[in-house]
């Protein structure tokens, strides 16, 4: 048994570790609530003088005891002002330090920061951090490193929640920002070179992108698995201004996208995804729309730079539709609205003027590095298809504008591939709201020489194509629908084209005398007389034979050179003229039209009203209906032109033969004139001729005008068909239906719609 003495000593020594405890316990708690108080108060005091930045710390926390260390409540503000530059509500890491210290192994673990803010500027190259980056120097060779190569580290489950980005640049008009920031990575450390990384956020405006990202240092690779989802286009309106004039971008984008790559090695890029838009539309810079698309997705199914393969699953466009007006002076739409520089080279050649700096240029530089490097020699794509389209022309070169839609336009192809077979494709389209076409044609994937086409056109009305028929022949086209077959095939760059073409019911109006001063004026009118046969229609066969190989090999004169001389050897043998005469026949009783501007009855509008006047004589059971087909805005134009060219020859109704002769002769390109029509419209430049005498005599008095022209041809038809013994009530006019209308709006007069009566 222990003597007392021994008790004692023991008591003494226990009394000691306890007080030694207790004084430890105390000195942790001390530094544990007091150290980080004046170390707040010492940050707080001395940021403004360490970073030019006012800073705010709710309170710092360094628990010995459950080793956590934290800092809640910061804000960091700009230099000079009370905008933040960097906060967030919590960041906070669990660490054994001193076992760090013991081991030269630094374990952090539950890394958490909770509501960052990070406030970006960016002016040319420099940031609002850019004065934090330099500070210290940049001499970096005063002092040799310490050597880490020993040390350890690791960082097991970090975690970010509710980040917000806000970033503004010199290029942007508006801030841009991200919101809703979720990261996460399972670990970090020195013992390995991979890194694997969560992340979510939206994007302010419209948009959200979550994924995974992988960086490997060691194999200098990486690898980007993420979707962008409903991001809004509205956004990078600033920088699509930094290549065209534009008033707007709209539409919506989702993007899924798989990529590996190296930043070493360009052939080990590899990626598929899927690329949906739906909603898209970009104005030209008046605000009407240029371009638009109601939806559309691209499925990108392999991308292998190794293996040089390039897989397409299918591309799907729906509502595809745009505009294209081309001028006198050789602009055209999208050369008004593309914003391009000389280049300065010798070969005066234009290139798009944008700034490195913008998104769509390093976008394009990138795609084109890709390209440089990335050659299929294995390509494929399962399907392509092209749904509800249209396509409105406007080409404002003939003096008299020519306007044409294209609309239900669709294209289908089957699969392409560089393995075998052909790619086969179908296409068709409505003309101008009444034709018809249809083709198919197929070519060698390997060999783009190699082709085989069918095309296949119906009830093309002709007398849409007048605006040309004038400028181009001197001759106005006044009725008259055309079909066309042409089968064409192509070997190795040689041409073996075979067209047939059948014309009904085609005629022309007398020579005119504003056209194109470059053209060889053909009889167009005996010519087409001639060529007719018995039942007024017009069968041509057109070959077209060569080889494309042959630089100076060009088709489309060797069809002007067959049709030109078709009409030349008509008109030079009359004798066909009579054959053709023995069995004429009276026109459809679909139409009357008058021309241009007339409002009284001649022979050939006497004759559509007498036909029509026999058939319901001979047919009580039906009536008819008058619908107007008069196109408002040409005739408004071609009356707004004929009254400033009357104003500038200082002419005034009712003209005589001789004046009207000089009004129809003056060209609206004529240069005195054209100066006239500077000093009444000056700030309507750049419009075509015919626009601009609207706006000198103004829209309302010229549509006035087309409604009192409108009202005595109605009156002039209602007589005559009263003084050929039609009843007033067999007959009435109305307002035609879109479907009546379609295909059949030009020159002035009534389309008959016949029906049974009630």
């Amino acid at each position: 048994m222990a003597t007392d003495n021994e008790l004692k000593h023991r008591r003494k020594l226990w009394r000691k570790v306890v007080y030694l405890f207790t004084a430890l316990l105390l000195f942790l708690g001390a530094t544990a609530f007091f150290l980080p108080w004046l170390l707040k108060r010492y940050i707080e005091k001395h940021s403004v003088e360490w970073i030019n930045r006012k800073v705010s710390i709710e309170k710092i926390i360094l628990n010995p005891f459950t080793f956590t260390y934290a800092l809640d409540g910061v804000k960091c503000y700009e230099p000079g002002s009370n905008d933040l530059f960097v906060s967030w509500r919590s960041i906070s890491v669990k660490s054994n330090l001193w076992a760090g210290f013991r081991n030269n192994h630094w374990r952090f673990r539950d890394l958490r920061i909770q509501d960052p803010y990070f406030h970006i500027v960016q002016r040319g190259d420099r940031f609002n951090f850019s004065d934090l980056l330099e500070l210290g120097g940049s001499d970096t060779t005063a002092a040799s490193p310490t050597d880490t190569s020993s040390v350890r580290f690791s960082m097991e489950n970090i975690q970010l929640t509710g980040g917000r980005i806000a970033y503004a640049s010199d290029v942007l008009k508006a801030p841009i920002g991200i919101s809703g920031l979720r990261a996460n990575c399972t670990r970090i450390t020195s013992e390995s070179a991979r890194m694997d990384f969560n992340l979510h956020f939206a994007i302010d405006g419209g948009g959200e992108v979550g994924g995974t990202f992988k960086i490997d240092t060691e194999r200098r690779r990486y690898a980007v698995h993420a979707d962008l989802l409903s991001f809004a286009l509205a956004p990078l309106l600033p920088y699509l201004q930094d290549f065209m004039y534009t008033t707007s971008l709209q539409g919506e984008l989702d993007l899924g996208l798989q990529l590996e790559d190296s930043w070493a090695d360009t052939a080990a890029l590899a990626a598929s995804g899927n690329l949906a838009m739906k909603g898209f539309a970009i104005s030209d810079g008046t605000g009407a729309p240029l371009i638009g698309m109601k939806s559309g997705m691209v499925v990108l199914d392999t991308l292998n730079a190794r293996n040089h393969v390039f897989k397409i699953s299918r591309v799907n466009v729906d509502g595809l539709s745009t505009r294209f007006q081309q001028w006198a002076d050789g602009s055209n739409t999208w050369t008004k609205a593309l914003k391009l520089e000389s280049t300065g080279t010798d070969s005066a050649g234009t290139v798009l003027a944008a700034s490195p700096a913008n998104i769509f240029v390093m976008l394009a530089d990138y795609v084109r590095m890709l390209g440089q490097e990335f050659v299929a020699n294995q390509y494929t794509a399962d399907s392509l298809s092209v749904v509800n389209s249209s396509v409105q022309f406007e080409d404002f070169t003939p003096e008299k504008p020519f306007r044409y839609t294209l609309d239900q336009l669709a294209m289908n192809s089957s699969r392409i591939t560089t393995a075998a077979g052909t790619a086969d494709f179908t296409a068709s389209a409505r003309l101008n709201g009444r034709g018809q076409l249809h083709s198919t044609f197929k070519f060698d994937p390997k060999n783009f020489k190699n082709v085989e086409a069918d095309m296949q056109v119906k009830e093309l009305s002709l007398p849409d194509l007048d605006a040309y028929s004038r400028w181009y022949a001197a001759h106005p086209l006044t009725s008259g629908t055309l079909a066309y077959t042409g089968t064409t095939r192509i070997r190795d760059g040689k041409i073996d084209s075979k067209n047939h073409l059948q014309a009904d019911n085609l005629r022309f109006g007398k020579k005119i005398a504003v056209h194109d001063t470059g053209i060889y004026i053909l009889p167009l009118r005996l010519g087409a007389a001639l060529l007719k046969d018995v039942h007024g229609n017009i069968d041509l066969d057109i070959p077209v034979e060569g080889d494309l190989n042959d630089p100076t090999f060009k088709p489309w004169p060797i069809v002007w050179k067959v049709l030109k001389n078709l009409v030349v050897k008509a008109a030079a043998a009359p004798v066909n003229l009579v054959a053709g005469m023995l069995g004429e026949k009276h026109e459809a009783t679909e139409e009357v039209r008058f021309p241009q501007m007339g409002t009284t009855l001649g022979k050939e509008q006497r004759n559509a009203l007498d036909a029509l006047a026999t058939l319901l004589k001979q047919k009580p059971e039906l009536n008819a209906a008058l619908v107007p087909v008069t196109d408002v805005q040409q005739e408004s134009e071609a009356w707004a032109a004929k009254t400033m060219r009357m104003e500038f020859l200082g002419l005034h109704s009712p003209l005589a033969n001789a004046d009207s002769l000089r009004v129809e002769g003056l060209s609206l390109r004529d240069s005195s004139f054209t100066a006239f029509l500077n000093s009444k419209v000056p700030a309507s430049a750049g419009t075509s001729e015919v626009e601009r005498c609207v706006r000198a005599v103004g829209a309302d008095l010229a549509r006035q005008a087309v409604d009192a022209m409108g009202a005595m041809r109605r009156q002039a038809v209602t007589t005559y068909l009263g003084q050929a013994g039609v009843p007033a009530d067999r007959v009435t006019f109305r307002p035609g239906t879109p479907e009546e209308l379609a295909g059949h709006t030009g020159l002035p007069g009534y389309r008959f719609v016949v029906d049974v009566r009630p």
